[in-house]
């Protein structure tokens, strides 16, 4: 992968510029592997609904990617959550495990350096989001984001503390606790957050648990609009369709649930452009009332492939 760079999307909206970062762009799942009560009925009906390549109900699978959401404005530079990272000891998920990324080149050629990210917003605390908090110097991790206040739910934190702390010889988050969390911790660079919060400038933390704990959606305000991340209170558009399909990786179903629909009901209702962690292009868009669920309108972005 030397060389290369991972697919972006960007928009405008004010002051402020939101770039779409993919750490893994359009991997096929099939949808049991997802979502154990989606049914071909149900997608044949929710299909017409999304953008295409979202979801293929013949082959029953669905399209997956991990975006990091670059946001810089004249007060920050932000990056709402962290990837699956590289070089990581991942054997349990082998897509993941000692891969490469080439997300810094990416930040480089977007014009960003490490030391000028001024925030790292971990929503939650699975290894598949706090990937890039570190990367590997002289064969220990350290904080790829050095200037970078790290700040983290502190439900997520302490939940996660907890579990390691209950059986110390199983690695959380199939090893990313010890190698992408505790390094920031260890360097005093994790601040932790008791959502609702503003942590800059026009960058506010909701909680939006369900999925995890303490899980929490970033918004954006600024004099053009509101933009939310949606971290996965919504993994896939599939769920705008049809708000009651649980993903298999949600700790609390019913919690997840009514985080879903109280949080699609206000972003519908204020006309906010939206993104998900894990929404393949197009990703960015606005949230519609239809029928009894919702869908997404996307929204045009620049988009420059990975080269």
């Amino acid at each position: 992968m030397a060389g290369s760079l991972l697919h972006t999307e960007t928009l405008r909206l004010g002051a402020a510029e939101i770039t779409r970062i993919a750490d893994g762009e359009s991997v096929t799942w099939p949808l049991p592997a997802l979502f154990a009560g989606a049914d071909s009925t149900l997608l044949a009906e929710a299909a017409p609904l999304l953008p295409p390549g979202h979801l293929d109900p013949a082959a029953g699978t669905i399209g997956l990617s991990f975006n990091l959401c670059l946001i810089r404005t004249p007060d920050f530079t932000a990056l709402i959550d962290a990837g699956i990272g590289a070089g990581k000891e991942r054997p349990s998920r082998p897509a993941w495990h000692r891969r490469e990324s080439p997300l810094l080149e990416t930040l480089a050629a977007l014009g960003v350096a490490p030391d000028g990210v001024d925030i790292v917003v971990n929503t939650h605390l699975h290894a598949d989001h706090v990937g890039w908090n570190t990367r590997r110097e002289n064969g220990r991790w350290v904080p790829s984001f050095p200037r970078a206040r790290y700040v983290i739910p502190r439900v997520e934190l302490d939940h996660l503390a907890a579990r390691q702390a209950a059986d110390p010889a199983t690695p959380a988050l199939h090893g990313a606790y010890a190698d992408s969390i505790l390094p920031v911790i260890e360097a005093g660079l994790v601040e932790p957050a008791n959502p609702p919060c503003t942590i800059a400038p026009g960058l506010l933390l909701h909680p939006a648990p369900g999925h995890s704990p303490g899980q929490a959606i970033a918004r954006l305000e600024t004099a053009a609009g509101v933009f939310v991340v949606l971290a996965d209170a919504v993994h896939v558009t599939l769920q705008l369709a049809r708000p009651e399909l649980t993903s298999n990786f949600c700790a609390n179903p019913a919690q997840a649930v009514a985080t879903r629909r109280a949080l699609l009901e206000g972003l519908s209702a204020e006309g906010a452009l939206v993104m998900a962690y894990h929404f393949p292009p197009p990703s960015f868009g606005q949230v519609e009332r239809h029928g009894e669920g919702w869908r997404l309108r996307p929204v045009v972005a620049e988009r420059r492939e990975g080269s």
